[in-house]
């Protein structure tokens, strides 16, 4: 390994900084890896069993290459680590009305043709023939991308700091209280006990926290909460792919997905919407209401699961961008830090390829990707395509 360019401290073991962390050390960085843990924390947004891994991104072509990228880097993940933890199992998106130009649905259509991918079409008089736990006629259109799947997420997180550890990044087991500032510039960070950590950079990944421990971000990132539902099912085969792949339905209107069940029988189905704004430390349980509602739509369109007995609730932590996408970039204020944030619930999928954006970025090396996650002003702005615009 080449001489150490310095000592840098990586804020937060999420997806983020467990994959920056391995990277920086993978460069030669002497890597202190601060979080409270356990690692995974049980908190962080990327703990959890099961996340959607897809390409399909409406119109946004630039995403849809992103994650094309990440899926070869889940291959490659694959193929190096002892089991596989990204399972291609093909993604259902389903659209209530017909698949229509600037739709969600029909855009992310659109664009996997244009890029060479052949989607499956599927009607909603087909639905129940090709995906039996579905109700034919309950949607009427939409496809299905076998380029997609699913990864085992707490897992994948837990290997990354495994391999981190391996590869000389230490843990240490604290909490951020504030920037240690050494004249204008950050020179490491200041725990909660008093403890100060020196450092030649410091990267701060700390997902849902990030607004709170670096409040002038408050413009730009806010942590909401998603609800998630856990449902016990029997017949796993028969909510297992190909059967039951990962699923959208009606995403950018109504928010619901969902994933295969697990071979203990949870079967995951969670929210993708405004959320509910919280501080990382409250988070809200999820409602009576919530479950209600889920009961309704699932009466409607998986009838089988309409009265499946829940396991399990989470309040799934997001760091909203005001514009959905990334914030990766040194913070132009104060010479010293980056900030890899802004996961807008869709950040995990993109998990073998953050490691070597936040190392390119902190290095100052061009990297295709960055410019879009650059420092920017907080503005009436995009949001992710498949995001429901309702909590």
């Amino acid at each position: 390994m080449p001489a150490s360019p310095g000592h840098v401290v990586v804020v937060g073991a999420g997806v983020f900084g467990a994959a920056a962390a391995l990277e920086l050390r993978r460069r030669g960085w002497d890597v202190t890896l601060l979080d409270p843990g356990p690692l995974p924390h049980e908190h962080a947004s990327s703990t959890d069993v099961s996340k959607v891994v897809r390409m399909d991104y409406g119109a946004d072509a630039f995403y849809h290459e992103l994650a094309e990228a990440a899926l070869e880097g889940w291959d490659r993940w694959n193929r190096e680590w002892p089991r596989p933890l990204y399972h291609q199992d093909g993604f259902l998106i389903l659209s209530r009305g017909p698949m229509a130009p600037g739709g969600f649905e029909h855009e992310s259509w659109r664009v996997l043709r244009e890029r060479g991918y052949r989607p499956e079409r599927v009607s909603g008089s087909d639905l129940g023939g090709r995906f039996p736990a579905w109700r034919s006629g309950a949607l009427t259109d939409g496809y299905f991308n076998e380029r997609a799947g699913w990864a085992e997420s707490a897992e994948a997180v837990a290997r990354l700091v495994e391999l981190g550890q391996a590869a000389g990044v230490r843990w240490r087991a604290a909490a951020f209280r504030s920037l240690r500032e050494v004249g204008s510039s950050v020179g490491g960070v200041i725990t909660t006990a008093g403890e100060h950590v020196e450092a030649d950079r410091v990267v701060v990944c700390a997902g849902a926290w990030t607004p709170t421990l670096l409040p002038w971000l408050s413009d730009r990132l806010r942590a909401t909460a998603q609800p998630v539902v856990y449902l016990g099912v029997d017949q796993v085969d028969h909510f297992g792919a190909p059967a039951f792949p990962p699923w959208a339905a009606d995403i950018a209107g109504s928010g619901w997905y969902g994933l295969p069940a697990l071979a203990d029988g949870r079967l995951k189905v969670g929210h993708h919407g405004r959320g509910i704004a919280v501080r990382p430390d409250q988070r809200p349980a999820v409602s009576d209401g919530h479950v209600q509602a889920l009961r309704a739509f699932l009466r409607e369109t998986i009838p089988s699961l309409a009265d499946a007995p829940v396991v399990g609730t989470r309040s799934c932590l997001y760091c909203d961008a005001f514009d959905g996408d990334f914030l990766i970039d040194h913070d132009p204020d104060r010479p010293g830090l980056v900030v890899a944030g802004g996961g807008s619930g869709h950040g995990f999928k993109f998990a073998p390829l953050h490691g070597v954006l936040i190392a390119d970025v902190l290095e100052g090396h061009p990297n295709r990707w960055a410019e879009r996650f650059r420092w920017r002003s907080a503005s009436a702005g995009r949001s992710e395509a498949a995001r429901a615009r309702k909590a």
